[in-house]
């Protein structure tokens, strides 16, 4: 048996279960979340891997690549690299995912409420028109934040709390822009909360610059609170807890159940 071989099956030998679907299939694959496609080379963070079964695994692959190009286009990045990897993204989404798209095209009455909204400033000689400006808020982009979403959060919840969220369990997501984030539109009072910080690099490398989140769980294990950034593209707030008719609902957010629960 090959190196590569053998640890993935002493990985699944030692999380025999998926952390996706609520436990109630076997592990078959480890699955990388956040994808190799959110980091600069494919280079993520060491330790997160989590098992997966085959359909779990493949179920938000579409999706994954919608929010690894969202998460790439703030800031602008003069790498190579990252030029190279957002050009290959798009193209990936167009040929996937193409309404996604079209959805993302800002009419210019959007681009002139936005640029109402969040006091933007046109720079001499420029018109609404010329606002790099996307639209994020419609039905298929967040639909694609959602399905991300459930996958990241069942693996966070699944490394820090050390069991998988059952298939009674839910997530109970918010998300938020960069001009909401630069609004301070996350909640204040969740800085005195998330006290957990952890170390995400590779091979030395920190990668906190391109994915980062602060992490609380409760002691009984049943709740836990996630706060992940995308470079600064955008934050998700995931609530999660064991028994989901039991969310007290925080405004605007949207229920997720864990793969085959729904």
């Amino acid at each position: 048996m090959s190196q590569s071989k053998n640890r993935k099956q002493q990985f699944l030998t030692s999380n025999p279960v998926c952390c996706f679907c609520g436990g109630v299939s076997p592990s078959e694959e480890p699955d990388h979340v956040p994808s190799r496609a959110f980091f600069t080379n494919r280079q993520w963070p060491e330790g997160y891997e989590f098992p997966a079964c085959v359909t779990c695994n493949r179920a938000s692959r579409h999706d994954e690549q919608v929010v690894a190009m969202l998460s790439r286009l703030y800031p602008e990045s003069s790498n190579s690299a990252d030029s190279a990897a957002i050009e290959k993204l798009m193209v990936a989404v167009s040929r996937n995912y193409p309404e996604v798209m079209e959805e993302m095209l800002p009419t210019l009455r959007q681009k002139r409420n936005a640029a109402k909204k969040y006091k933007l400033e046109l720079q001499p000689g420029q018109t609404h028109a010329d606002l790099p400006l996307l639209s994020v808020r419609g039905p298929l982009v967040n639909s694609a934040i959602h399905s991300f979403s459930r996958k990241l959060f069942c693996a966070l919840y699944y490394k820090h709390a050390g069991q998988v969220l059952k298939s009674s369990g839910g997530i109970a997501v918010l998300w938020f822009s960069n001009l909401q984030i630069d609004e301070d539109k996350i909640p204040r009072e969740l800085g005195n909360v998330l006290s957990g910080f952890p170390k995400l690099e590779r091979s030395r490398t920190n990668l906190d610059d391109q994915f980062f989140y602060r992490w609380a769980i409760a002691d009984t294990k049943e709740v836990a609170v996630f706060l992940a950034f995308f470079r600064r593209s955008f934050a998700i707030l995931g609530y999660v807890h064991q028994q989901a008719d039991r969310f007290e609902l925080p405004l605007g957010a949207t229920i997720i159940r864990p793969f085959q629960a729904e």
